[in-house]
């Protein structure tokens, strides 16, 4: 059955609401008027339609999505024929053999863009793109249009442009700045979440270069860097060197970028012509999407088999599989280059957010309109048989103002701007936090969040999540894979009150199945691992999660596979673990889908003392990637080298100039006329070892480095010796974030035997707080016999 659209009289109700005529009638316009859709364009088959045909889209990414039906989506377990293509990762072999990429040659699609490579391959360079850039007068009407779109934000309290601090509007929490980046970034996350920084009208403006990594799966090269191999730790994407990105948002096996001058990246799966290149190939660097020429875009988003755009002066484009009619385009025909929504023509879209089967906006009136499918009420008008094609006024909503929107899946939420936050859809694991695994047709309020100042939302497979204004965080729904962040390890059979530093008490519900090892939570629960450390956003996989911190820091928990946490290893985490690799750099923005992670990094942000972050004030241009990368490859060069030192028996080439500006310790030798200050010398180097003095060189040749704990100690030590304050202060909170009770005995007795009190300090307090767990386990017995009467003294 098709959708029934409103009537003229519904339309015409919805004026007081603040919505126009104009958009109302968006909402009579579905698919009665498409009663041949369904044999046209039904992408069950590869030969769909005459006008898929020519396209060139495959509909089978979408295909397997439709064989399952709800109740095997309702299994999370791994081995679920849903998990493997929407969850776990795309194993099974059917699905594998028909969505079999398909590389594009055509070497006049790749002039001024990326050479593919081949699907082994490797990168091929950066982008190539002056030819490409826009005029200034195009840049002047993106601001134009960039500074209108948020004004309606400011007009309903959800953006603040007094003095020098700004507040996110769509989901990033407020951040106090004393320079804010005049093309502040937003992010699409989890499928979805939108979440726009807003500018300060006081403090000038920092023009530069946000850096792009990414991690997790990379068998659809999603990753963008130029294979398809899984990176376990934030990986940078050389490609997109020289290139002014904006915004970054994850889908289903792809990714989407825009920059600052309104241009459209993609790569990764292209089934489905989701990647918007007028093809079904797929990409493994970032690719231009010619197709979007013309128009200066301002917002992108993804879905798990399409892509949606917004351009300056308000309009929607989509594209990729339209299975369901989740393009808007009036049936369920797929596009492979952008289309523009017609239905919305003139109504201003100013947010976005897309599920697996469904599309939804908000427009700067705050209406929100959806379309796509209805069973288990995901496109959220109440009715649940047949599939919305074009988008239709949520009529629920009517007299309210939305400010921010998220979708992934199979459910979908929002934030009005009187902080109440809605959810509907599938109901299944208490995703929408009302208390039950019921579904929900329409919006419902989402009453335990009421009086805590929600200020995102943010929608996961199975799971979603809250910030509030103080940056605190709550988690609801599948926690089966440790993705709602509270560690939990026994299943709970029945509600209990619990109280909240914050001064209030509210009741929690939980359920559980046979096969859960995580307890689910079927009303928003507060995260208290994260409960005095301020959040910015959150964004949401299918089975994990992803939080940044106002301090530019990345926090992730949950499923670990693929490496999609991003620790180094494929490991499940249960609470909130720190992203070492990115320590010491300012991120942005994050966002995820399924099996792939991404972050937007400031090159110029160093982290200072207190893990605090710094900027150089004033106007500054900062450093590109692209001369960090340079930089480390001189480490350890012999090529130009000028100073040699012996580390372990091994030479370590270096260069006087660089070591003399960065470090005074090193600028003292070379001034000394001793030896070591003679032009050629070779300098021993008998108490450090190889890797620790090579971390050292690293640090000092590109201001980053990645700490392990292994050698935190050594290099906390190392850098002391040198007098490098603030590699030194990165080595201790490396250790306070990531001891545990697997390695904090070792961590003391390495402290101790290298004189080390402050990291001595933090593993001791460590101990003591963990005493009756530690001490049962083998690796207490390593501890020397004075070290253990230490501990028990300090026991209370």
């Amino acid at each position: 059955m098709s959708g029934q659209g409103s009537s003229p009289d519904e339309s015409f109700s919805n004026v007081a609401a603040g919505c126009t005529l104009r958009e109302t009638r968006a909402s009579s316009n579905n698919s009665s008027s498409n009663s041949n859709s369904n044999n046209n364009g039904n992408e069950n088959n590869m030969e769909t339609s005459p006008s898929a045909a020519a396209a060139g889209i495959s509909s089978s990414g979408e295909q397997q999505l439709r064989r399952h039906s709800s109740s095997e989506r309702g299994n999370q377990s791994p081995s679920s024929p849903w998990m493997d293509y929407s969850g776990a990762g795309d194993d099974n072999n059917e699905t594998r053999s028909a969505l079999a990429p398909i590389i594009d040659d055509d070497a006049a699609a790749r002039v001024s863009t990326l050479a593919e490579p081949p699907r082994q391959g490797t990168s091929q360079g950066g982008i190539s793109s002056s030819s490409e850039r826009r005029t200034q007068s195009n840049a002047a009407r993106f601001f134009h249009s960039y500074y209108q779109n948020r004004a309606y934000r400011d007009e309903v309290g959800a953006v603040s442009y007094s003095g020098a601090s700004y507040s996110a509007s769509a989901g990033a929490a407020g951040i106090s700045s004393s320079s804010s980046n005049l093309m502040s970034p937003s992010v699409v996350a989890g499928g979805g979440v939108s979440s726009s920084t807003s500018l300060s009208s006081s403090s000038s403006p920092i023009y530069g270069e946000l850096t792009v990594y990414s991690w997790g799966r990379g068998e659809d090269g999603q990753l963008g860097i130029g294979d398809t191999s899984d990176q376990d730790e934030p990986t940078y994407v050389d490609a997109l060197r020289g290139v002014g990105v904006k915004e970054i948002a994850c889908g289903s096996g792809h990714t989407v970028v825009l920059t600052v001058e309104g241009e459209v990246y993609t790569w990764g799966r292209g089934d489905d012509g989701r990647l918007g290149h007028g093809d079904n190939g797929w990409k493994y660097v970032p690719r231009l999407t010619h197709s979007l020429t013309g128009q200066i875009i301002t917002r992108v988003t993804c879905g798990s088999y399409h892509t949606a755009a917004v351009s300056s002066n308000g309009d929607l484009f989509t594209w990729g599989g339209g299975m369901y009619g989740k393009l808007g385009h009036g049936n369920e025909s797929g596009h492979s280059t952008p289309r523009r929504v017609d239905a919305l023509a003139g109504m201003n879209i100013v947010d976005i957010a897309c599920g697996s089967r469904h599309t939804a906006v908000v427009t700067n009136r705050g209406c929100l309109y959806t379309w796509g499918d209805k069973e288990n009420g995901v496109a959220g008008h109440g009715d649940t048989e047949g599939h919305q094609y074009t988008p239709k006024l949520l009529e629920r909503l009517s007299g309210k103002k939305v400010v921010q929107l998220s979708a992934c899946g199979f459910h979908t939420g929002c934030l009005t701007d009187q902080m109440e936050v809605y959810t509907w859809g599938e109901g299944k694991f208490g995703r929408l936090g009302h208390g039950a695994e019921r579904n929900c047709h329409s919006p419902r309020l989402v009453e335990s969040l009421l009086g805590k100042r929600p200020r995102q939302i943010a929608c996961g497979g199975f799971h979603s999540a809250v910030i509030t204004h103080d940056g605190k965080m709550y988690t609801f729904g599948g926690g089966e894979h440790g993705q709602l962040g509270h560690g939990d390890k026994v299943r709970r059979k029945s509600p209990c009150n619990s109280s909240i530093a914050m001064g209030f008490s509210f009741s929690h519900a939980y359920s559980i199945s046979s096969h859960m090892s995580q307890v689910n939570k079927l009303r928003p629960t507060l995260v208290q691992a994260l409960e005095n450390i301020v959040l910015q956003q959150i964004t949401c996989g299918w089975s994990h999660s992803v939080a940044l911190t106002t301090n530019g820091e990345v926090y992730t928990w949950g499923n670990g596979d693929h490496g999609k946490l991003g620790h180094g290893n494929g490991k499940k985490v249960s609470t909130p673990q720190l992203v070492e690799k990115l320590i010491g750099q300012k991120v942005v923005s994050v966002a995820s889908y399924n099996e792939h992670t991404a972050a937007l990094v400031e090159p110029n942000a160093i982290l200072s003392e207190g893990g605090s972050r710094r900027r150089t004030p004033g106007v500054m241009v900062p450093v590109s990637a692209g001369f960090l990368h340079d930089m480390k490859d001189m480490v350890n060069e012999d090529e130009y080298s000028d100073v040699t030192f012996i580390v372990e028996g091994q030479p370590v080439y270096a260069h006087r100039a660089v070591l003399s500006k960065r470090c005074d310790h090193f600028a003292a030798m070379f001034r000394s006329g001793m030896r070591e200050s003679e032009a050629g010398a070779e300098i021993p180097i008998p108490t450090m070892s190889r890797p620790v003095f090579l971390m050292i060189l690293e640090y000092l040749y590109t201001d980053t480095v990645k700490i392990d704990i292994e050698h935190a100690v050594d290099l906390y030590i190392a850098s002391d010796l040198y007098q490098i304050d603030t590699l030194r202060d990165m080595c201790s909170i490396v250790v306070r974030r990531g001891i545990g009770s697997d390695n904090a005995t070792y961590l003391l007795q390495q402290a101790h035997d290298a004189h080390c009190q402050v990291i001595k300090d933090i593993a001791m307090e460590h101990i003591v707080a963990n005493f009756d767990v530690i001490s049962k386990g083998e690796e207490i017995k390593a501890v020397s016999h004075g070290l253990l009467l230490e501990i028990l003294s300090l026991r209370p």
